[in-house]
């Protein structure tokens, strides 16, 4: 994971946040030295990876507790992305966020991705205390979340933070019922 490691801090100006990687042994996704890799996940991600557009509704309804994916990765000249996709007991959070393709400013994506990252972490905490379930997407500027109250109400929104991650502040206000 150096390499993953050391381009995460050169792009975004910060280490990768512990809370972001789970207390479970990550493999590369994409065939190379675990040294150089941009890739990695759980062994569950190397069975399935749900790396384009398309793909979010499958990873909503489909993938397995355990998986986990992180890193960069990219198709076509301006395809790319920050990947940081998890599912376990409580939540399903997939999150593309553009960074690297040939017609993107990556400065200024880097510092959306950094506060937005920041942001949803420490948010994510007040959501657990007040949610029975999450899913959270937000990809190539489409987003879904949605939440489960302990009274089993389902609440849910396509509101954007990418670009101005005021949780606190929106989304709460954002959350309509289904």
């Amino acid at each position: 994971m150096k390499k993953l490691k050391s381009y995460f801090q050169e792009s975004f100006g910060i280490p990768i946040p512990p809370i972001m990687l789970p207390n479970v042994e990550l493999v590369p996704l994409d065939d190379s030295d675990p040294d150089e890799s941009f890739l990695f996940g759980t062994p569950i991600a190397l069975k399935k990876q749900y790396l384009v557009q398309g793909a979010i509704r499958d990873f909503i309804n489909n993938c397995p507790q355990g998986y986990f994916l992180t890193g960069f990765w990219g198709h076509g000249v301006n395809s790319y992305a920050f990947y940081y996709s998890r599912v376990d007991e409580w939540s399903k959070v997939l999150f593309r966020l553009p960074y690297g393709g040939i017609y993107t400013d990556n400065e200024a994506m880097a510092g959306y991705i950094r506060k937005f990252l920041a942001n949803y972490f420490e948010f994510e905490l007040e959501l657990k205390r007040k949610y029975q379930r999450l899913i959270a997407t937000e990809s190539m500027g489409r987003s879904y979340y949605k939440v489960l109250t302990s009274e089993n109400e389902i609440l849910e929104t396509e509101e954007s933070f990418f670009e101005k991650p005021d949780f606190e502040e929106r989304f709460f206000q954002s959350l309509k019922h289904r």
